[in-house]
């Protein structure tokens, strides 16, 4: 059989495979367990397999090449207008085998196994950042009910929630200490964490090139590097920043073109870390306007003209927008930060 292309369709137990020739044409159509479709990629001659950049899709792309194959990952996204009238399994691996012709749809880099654990990291944290979170409005609420305040942020909740246990309905109080617990728990595991994340990050050379950036982190900086397995797929700053969601989104037709908010695509978590740290540099921007105008850096002047001209939310946006173009730079060029005055 001549297969030079396969779409895979993957999910947990059920792979739908469709096998296509050098012309495109589908030669034939399989449905396979697990098992069924790990000895069919060891038997199968070597050949591109397509597979959408999915779960586990980064998993098979990687076993793919050990046995010789040639994976690409294509965004989901990309792939769906390609499915033709009802959606099935057979019609998304065809659709797989229809956008991996198009020349202009982008490969989605393959993750090393290093690359995911370090994603994987970031995803538990995030999880336990919402989880104290949660913990700490409930406590909140509850107390707020009786007449007791807990002032805001993490830090202050737990010695001020102790000393308000004393004040609340008996009923509360046994109740009230496990969610303290619970809180003081995660605060410990969120510790560990972020220990792991330093040392990662001091191992890593792009990470600590990406610590000289300023607003740019420990934990941005080891989730850029977890996130991103190319830079070099990005041929300009701007391609990285829209591929982050922080370039306007566009609709425009003839002569009339209209530029609107961000486009919010891409990783929204990327997206979150980098404004934040965008938060972070403007307010050291404003402390180092009051205390020494003279010794603000170029990057730091514009960003406060922006704000003076715009909002300060546009001013954060349009610094991380500036983040991440500066983060192209310095990886793809493998220097660090010079600051310019």
């Amino acid at each position: 059989m001549d297969t030079t292309t396969i779409g895979v369709d993957v999910a947990k137990s059920v792979f739908q495979v469709s096998l296509a020739n050098r012309a495109g044409r589908v030669l034939s159509r399989r449905r396979l367990s697990r098992v069924g479709f790990e000895r069919f990629r060891c038997e199968q001659p070597q050949a591109e397999i397509v597979l959408e950049a999915c779960a586990t899709a980064h998993h098979w792309a990687r076993t793919a090449q050990g046995h010789g194959h040639r994976p690409k990952l294509l965004h989901a996204q990309y792939v769906r207008p390609y499915v033709r009238r009802n959606k099935t399994d057979a019609a998304d691996a065809d659709a797989l085998l229809q956008a991996a012709r198009d020349p202009q749809l982008r490969p989605v880099p393959v993750k090393s196994v290093d690359q995911q654990a370090l994603q994987g990291l970031h995803r538990i944290r995030s999880q336990w950042v919402d989880t104290r979170r949660q913990r700490i409005c409930l406590a909140r609420g509850l107390l707020a009910e009786f007449g007791l305040h807990l002032p805001a942020g993490a830090s202050a909740v737990v010695p001020r929630l102790r000393q308000a246990l004393g004040r609340a309905p008996a009923v509360l109080h046994g109740s009230l200490e496990f969610v303290l617990e619970e809180i003081q728990d995660l605060e410990s595991r969120l510790h560990e964490i972020d220990r792991r994340l330093g040392q990662i990050a001091r191992r890593d050379p792009v990470a600590q090139r990406l610590l000289t950036i300023p607003g740019i982190g420990i934990i941005t900086a080891t989730a850029l590097v977890g996130s991103m397995s190319d830079i070099h797929a990005f041929h300009r700053s701007r391609q990285f920043s829209a591929w982050l969601g922080l370039t306007p989104r566009e609709y425009s037709s003839g002569q009339s073109r209209r530029l609107g908010g961000i486009s919010k695509r891409g990783d929204r978590y990327l997206r979150m870390l980098l404004t934040h740290g965008a938060r972070s540099a403007l307010l050291k921007a404003h402390r180092q306007a009051a205390k020494d105008p003279g010794g603000l850096s170029r990057l730091q002047r514009w960003v406060l003209e922006v704000e003076r001209r715009t909002h300060h939310n546009k001013a954060t946006i349009a610094l991380a927008n500036k983040l991440g173009r500066i983060v192209w730079s310095v990886w793809s060029r493998e220097e660090s930060y010079r600051r310019v005055n």
